[in-house]
């Protein structure tokens, strides 16, 4: 019986309020404060669109190495991916990415395409109907369109004017007089 010296760090994450989970006696405060040296809070990936890009392409690279594969392209489907609200988070964007190599290591773009779509179905039923809006006139029809658009990426931004014109390619003032026209209302 002999001491071994080690150096490690313990890098621990949880989705949970620990400090919930402490209170209801599902995790030890003491294991907590011994844990707790350093604090890094990470926003969730429907908070960060403008990184989904850059773990596309560290993921595609990654994975088409593990699978000796030569490494797709999804630039086409970025839009696909940053209209996701991503409830799974970074592991979830992982997992889909992998599910591609597996099911299209050819690189079919159709293929790809369908993986995509087929993954990102929402599981919402608040989606843009097609068929309804070939029953009415065109600018009403646009009217809906836009409603349905703009009140969408009003929720992926928490209801932030301004992260919501940027990515919508709108000026702030503009994007205020629209939702006025339209009639949607804050979502604060």
């Amino acid at each position: 019986n002999h001491d071994i010296k080690v150096d490690v760090r313990i890098i621990c994450s949880t989705s949970k309020n620990i400090h919930e989970e402490i209170k209801l006696g599902n995790f030890r405060e003491d294991l907590f404060h011994r844990l707790n040296v350093f604090n890094i809070n990470i926003e969730p990936l429907k908070d960060r669109m403008e990184d989904i890009s850059l773990l596309v392409e560290y993921f595609s690279e990654r994975i088409s190495k593990n699978y000796n594969l030569k490494q797709f392209d999804l630039k086409n489907y970025i839009n696909y991916l940053i209209n996701y609200n991503w409830p799974g988070n970074v592991r979830e964007l992982r997992n889909l990415i992998e599910r591609i190599a597996i099911l299209s290591p050819e690189n079919s773009k159709e293929n790809i395409l369908n993986i995509v779509k087929e993954s990102l179905k929402s599981t919402t039923s608040d989606t843009f109907d097609v068929n309804n809006t070939l029953l009415v006139p065109l600018k009403e029809a646009r009217e809906n369109f836009e409603k349905e658009y703009l009140t969408t990426q009003l929720k992926k931004f928490g209801g932030n004017i301004s992260k919501t014109a940027k990515f919508v390619g709108m000026e702030r003032s503009a994007l205020h007089r629209k939702l006025k026209i339209l009639g949607v209302k804050g979502l604060n």
